[in-house]
């Protein structure tokens, strides 16, 4: 197959759409399935312990960032928590609510609170020093209570 300069525009959509369509992050939301490449965007690999009707999968970045995946029976990340000297990469680690953090960081200049009907974000802290927990309200398993993720 041979390509031309005119050609490039229709490879560069092309190229975009098979990105978009590939398999997201286990990020907040996300299904268990994917961990594996999360824990590449992260630098780290996972542990896991299974706990009262969850699975917690945490792991620690080259950075000294600890996070922490609450992970439920049916195999979707309900919850994700972190802390450590520098801040995660809340793109990864939110996935598709990443937006929700994003708004909410412009309205506050120092930490970020997000209370919506299914959507809980909390980040606060400063340099060397931050910590922070997200979890999606109506997927809390049974007896978990927002307390819990920590």
């Amino acid at each position: 197959m041979k390509f031309s300069i005119s050609s490039l525009p229709v490879l560069t959509l092309a190229w975009t759409l098979l990105l978009a369509a590939s398999p997201g992050f286990a990020a907040l939301g996300g299904s268990q399935s994917t961990l594996t490449l999360e824990q590449e965007g992260f630098g780290a690999p996972f542990s896991s312990a299974p706990s009262g009707g969850f699975t917690l999968f945490s792991l620690t970045n080259p950075d000294g960032v600890s996070v922490r995946q609450y992970v439920s029976a049916a195999g979707r990340v309900f919850a994700v928590a972190w802390n450590g000297p520098v801040l995660p990469d809340f793109e990864l680690l939110l996935g598709s609510h990443f937006a929700a953090y994003e708004r909410a960081q412009r309205q506050k200049g120092r930490g970020v609170r997000v209370l919506q009907p299914d959507l809980v974000i909390e980040s606060s802290g400063m340099m060397r020093a931050f910590v922070g927990r997200a979890y999606l309200a109506t997927q809390l398993p049974a007896g978990v209570k927002p307390s819990d993720i920590q």
